[in-house]
């Protein structure tokens, strides 16, 4: 069907989108699910994982050397990283569409408390905020203090 190294990347993309989505329900990330309960992502994240796996190993002959046509370990990294990075980039667009109402608390205003104290880490701190809002409202917010932060 395809060459050696696309089968590869392809399997790689569909394994690592399964891991993404099974760590962000088991840690509790719903900003990045791509399914509101975590039991559906779980079983997604398995089956995208295994899927994975039995694409690779099903669609033709993998015991191949290097030399025989079969990928070397510099290709063989580079061609996971691209699926792997695939796999990122496949899953923050497609939560951010998914999740858009997803908005969270006012930035500042976390614990309900307006003064601010001791929260010099700015709106939703690091992949906390993703517990709560979708990605792109985050990197929005996110780009938002660190600007009217560095223009002072």
């Amino acid at each position: 069907m395809f060459t050696f190294a696309t089968d590869y990347c392809i399997a790689a993309f569909l394994s690592t989108t399964g891991a993404l989505q099974f760590a962000f329900s088991v840690g509790g990330i719903h900003g990045l699910l791509a399914f509101k309960r975590a039991i559906v992502a779980r079983t997604l994240g398995i089956a995208l994982a295994v899927s994975g796996f039995v694409f690779f190993f099903g669609v033709g002959e993998r015991n191949i050397n290097d030399y025989e046509g079969g990928l070397d370990a510099p290709a063989q990294a580079l061609f996971f990283s691209y699926g792997a990075l695939g796999a990122l980039i496949f899953t923050l667009a497609l939560t951010s569409l998914i999740n858009w109402r997803m908005r969270g608390p006012e930035p500042g205003n976390e614990s309900g408390n307006d003064s601010g104290a001791g929260t010099d880490d700015g709106p939703d701190v690091g992949i906390d905020a993703l517990r709560h809002t979708n990605y792109a409202l985050a990197l929005w917010r996110s780009a938002g203090y660190w600007w009217n932060r560095w223009k002072r």
